[in-house]
């Protein structure tokens, strides 16, 4: 392999400017029996062998090299590559120098266009550095806007449920209330029975039981829960109910439950009851605003190995075709003289594609609007980040 070809090789071996820059000094000094290389430039200097004098940054050097003799009789060759970027060698003699400045100055074009390579890659490197650390900032902030979404969707939901838990509380106080009042009644008549007494006790811890599961359940629903749990459709539903059961009781909306009511799954339960409660909660606003008579609600489960599929059909009039397209939107409602947040459909595609690792989809006409929620029917925990 010829002296010039072995230099042209070590020039193209690495794109790291200090090993190439390395490589072809060292490859260079055995070809010419040269004691010393050096590279400088105003970001860097690469040295090997003994020391001898560094060529300063003012240098120009008008010819293709320049040969000049030291103090201490060695030689050195020097060819400027760029403004204030030079290569330079020692010699013990001037023996070839002149040939060894020639080829040198043959390869300058290779040695530049693999020096602006290398400092490209380190560039792109940088770059690639500074765009991984602003996409995990953003993924950062990403995250902080979605949980600060989820809690205003969470609080709006809450201002709703103190409504419904009004309307689930009302019948059993006032139960309690006139078996109260018609035992102190007895009691300044002296009419006390015993048996009476119990039987309207046992009542009463009856409704106080009821009462009490009532607040278990919508604390339950707002407390965070990051494991996933194991439950069966008709669970999920009984829980959904007892938070919406007697507000669509008293507007005469009717909840059928179809499909695998048995079926077992294990996911993010209090996450997919707020998709459940989103996507009534809107029916329920429909069936007002549309002034339906007949207000019914499809449940239909479908379970397979690998995913259980939900759909949500309705019967409150469809979502015209210029704001289906919208609806998953943040800030998107057509509810905003009702003082609608916008944020329940967005974070219902949150929930169902992020937190729950499905998907979610809407088909509407001018009669039904339909939710097909398909999930995995079992996840881990490790696989997602549920706020």
């Amino acid at each position: 392999m010829s002296f010039e070809y072995k230099c042209i090789s070590a020039i193209g071996n690495s794109l790291q400017l200090d090993k190439m820059l390395t490589e072809f000094i060292t490859i260079f000094m055995q070809q010419t029996g040269s004691i010393a290389g050096i590279y400088i430039s105003d970001e860097e200097i690469i040295k090997i062998g003994k020391k001898f004098d560094i060529p300063t940054l003012s240098l120009k050097i008008s010819t293709d090299y320049e040969i000049k003799k030291n103090d201490k009789n060695n030689f050195s060759l020097v060819i400027q590559l760029k403004d204030k970027e030079y290569l330079a060698f020692l010699f013990e003699n001037d023996c070839h120098l002149k040939n060894f400045g020639s080829v040198l100055f043959n390869l300058k074009k290779k040695i530049c266009m693999a020096i602006n390579t290398c400092n490209t890659i380190k560039e792109l490197h940088t770059m690639n550095l500074a765009l991984q650390t602003q996409i995990t900032n953003e993924k950062h902030r990403n995250d902080s806007n979605q949980k600060m979404i989820l809690t205003q969707s969470r609080m709006a939901m809450m201002g709703e449920m103190l409504s419904m838990i009004a309307h689930q509380w009302r019948q059993p106080i006032t139960i309690i209330g006139m078996i109260a009042n018609n035992t102190i009644l007895n009691i300044e008549l002296g009419e006390i029975n015993s048996q009476l007494i119990l039987k309207d006790l046992k009542l009463i811890d009856k409704h106080i039981h009821y009462l009490s599961k009532t607040i278990d359940d919508f604390k339950n629903f707002f407390r965070p829960n990051k494991i996933p749990q194991r439950t069966r459709v008709e669970n999920l539903y009984e829980e959904i109910m007892s938070i919406l059961g007697k507000t669509f009781e008293k507007l005469r909306i009717t909840i059928c439950l179809e499909g695998d009511i048995d079926g077992h799954f294990t996911t993010y339960k209090s996450e997919l009851i707020q998709v459940f409660l989103n996507l009534f909660s809107n029916a329920k606003d429909a069936f007002i605003e549309n002034n339906i008579i007949s207000r019914k609600i499809i449940f239909d489960t479908k379970i397979n190995k690998n995913n259980i599929v939900f759909t949500v059909q309705d019967n409150a009039g469809g979502i015209s075709q210029d704001v289906i397209e919208h609806i998953f939107e943040p800030y998107f409602s057509t509810k905003n003289e009702k003082n609608g947040t916008g944020l329940g459909l967005y974070m219902t595609e949150i929930i169902v594609r992020e937190h729950l690792s499905g998907n979610i989809d809407v088909v509407s006409n001018t009669y039904n609007t339909t939710f097909i929620i398909t999930i995995p029917t079992s996840i881990h925990k490790e696989e997602k980040n549920v706020y």
